[in-house]
């Protein structure tokens, strides 16, 4: 809303704008489910455990009658369930991997009403794989971003930037008169993050300058980038309420770099396209909340058995609000950790310890050990003359890293740099591991704007 104070602007987003575009143009319930969230978050993990039970039973319930492919599973398997046990009960249901979904697309969906729409997965690691949601879906997950976006201290109708890589998400967010619009109407502003070159960056220090944000939503790797270029430049940033990241692993070293330019706290969201956004981290804990009424989630082992909270493992979701396509024990791909700690914070909310990332993100080495993609951030993140990287695992024992450098007239200067990295590689990979190093000009992100700085060849 240009030439209009910022306070006034807010106040007419939250109180006019937004309730009236959801309700009457939308024919959402999204402010109805975020007063839920809202009031639920308070309850005890008792209280929310109560209702989580109820509506996957509802779930399973309606995907046994009326998913063809769920329909088959429950009269082949002569699968059983109740209520009661229903906790114990999903667990007796087959995990639901994309290539299952590739294979049963047909048997997977009922359209309920004229509301479903497609979406797919990013497609990161991969052919990406098509899903419908629907309206119902569409509301829960709206109104678990509001709440996650009022953890971190920006309410509804307060100025945001999304630092953002997804093409399907900018150009749906303002690269035309419409998109212009809604992001005035939203007080959300859109800069794309698929190519961050020094011209971009720059004048996205001064957008950021002037719409001072309460908070900044950035794919974790895209913001670490970009705080890394603020700082090697010495550039003055204005300082929002908070930053959230998204899309990506947010790892600690990465969370410092933003936390010192920005001078500012580093919210992590944890989410997919597939099953919306899972969890987020409260002001008092870098753990991540899961919202008992939108997912069920659990952590297996690689015997595909439950793990032990603290232990960690495969993240299954179950969605609870989407009937049009259900996702029951959905293998997503990532690793985590069930946190057996209570947060300070007084939230009634389950507890994820960590989310490690992709495991087509982690190497698998000759003994059968996981090394985690942490592990090679930390060795190759801090070097002077390496300005971006990306290892790959091509085999069990072959690894290429992709270098971009600051200035290539030094690389001869990086023989000690490189033998240091060899060794710790081979220490953890096995010595008779074998390294090449490829110097490259850039390294394009995936289709889904992603930028992974580790990827396993035979882990995907």
């Amino acid at each position: 809303m240009p030439y209009i104070d910022q306070k006034i602007a807010t106040y007419l987003r939250k109180n006019i704008v937004f309730p009236f575009y959801w309700k009457y143009i939308k024919h959402s319930k999204v402010l109805n489910c975020y007063k839920v969230l809202r009031d639920h978050q308070w309850n005890t993990l008792e209280e929310n455990k109560k209702n989580q039970r109820k509506k996957l039973y509802s779930l399973i319930t309606y995907a046994s009658q009326n998913i063809p492919y769920y329909q088959r599973i429950v009269k082949e398997q002569n699968l059983r369930f109740s209520e009661d046990t229903i906790f114990e009960d999903i667990k007796k249901f087959p995990l639901l991997t994309k290539d299952v979904i590739r294979n049963n697309f047909d048997e997977l969906y009922k359209f309920k009403d004229h509301t479903y729409y497609r979406n797919s997965s990013g497609g990161s690691t991969g052919e990406p794989v098509i899903f419908y949601q629907d309206s119902n879906y569409f509301a829960w997950n709206t109104a678990a971003k509001i709440l996650f976006d009022e953890w971190a201290g920006r309410k509804i109708g307060e100025p945001m930037v999304k630092l953002w890589g997804s093409m399907q998400d900018i150009l749906g967010g303002g690269q035309d008169f419409k998109g212009y619009l809604r992001q005035q109407l939203s007080g959300v502003i859109t800069l794309g993050s698929t190519r961050m070159t020094e011209k971009g960056m720059y004048e996205y220090v001064q957008r950021i300058n002037h719409i001072k944000p309460r908070l900044i939503l950035a794919y974790a790797n895209c913001i670490g980038e970009f705080a890394h270029f603020i700082h090697n430049h010495d550039l003055p940033i204005y300082s929002p309420k908070a930053i959230m990241t998204s899309a990506c692993v947010l790892y600690p070293e990465i969370r410092v770099r933003i936390e010192d330019v920005f001078h500012a706290t580093v919210f992590n969201r944890y989410g997919s396209r597939e099953v919306g956004d899972i969890a987020c981290n409260c002001e008092k804990s870098s753990g991540l909340h899961l919202i008992p009424d939108i997912h069920y989630l659990e952590i297996i082992d690689k015997n595909e058995k439950e793990a032990n909270k603290g232990e960690r493992g495969e993240i299954i979701i179950t969605v609870l609000t989407n009937y049009t396509m259900p996702l029951i024990r959905y293998k997503i791909g990532d690793r985590g950790i069930l946190s057996n700690k209570d947060c300070k914070c007084g939230h009634g909310l389950p507890l994820l310890e960590k989310v490690e990332g992709r495991t087509v993100g982690h190497f698998k080495n000759k003994r059968g050990d996981i090394v985690s993609g942490g592990f090679f951030l930390t060795i190759l993140l801090f070097r002077k003359n390496i300005k971006q990287f990306q290892i790959i695992q091509e085999t069990i024992d072959y690894i290429s890293i992709n270098l971009v450098l600051i200035d290539r007239t030094k690389l001869k200067d990086m023989d000690k740099d490189f033998k240091e990295i060899n060794q710790i590689i081979r220490k953890a990979m096995g010595n008779d591991t074998k390294i090449k190093y490829n110097i490259v000009n850039e390294i394009k992100p995936s289709p889904s704007g992603k930028y992974f700085y580790s990827f396993s060849k035979i882990m995907s």
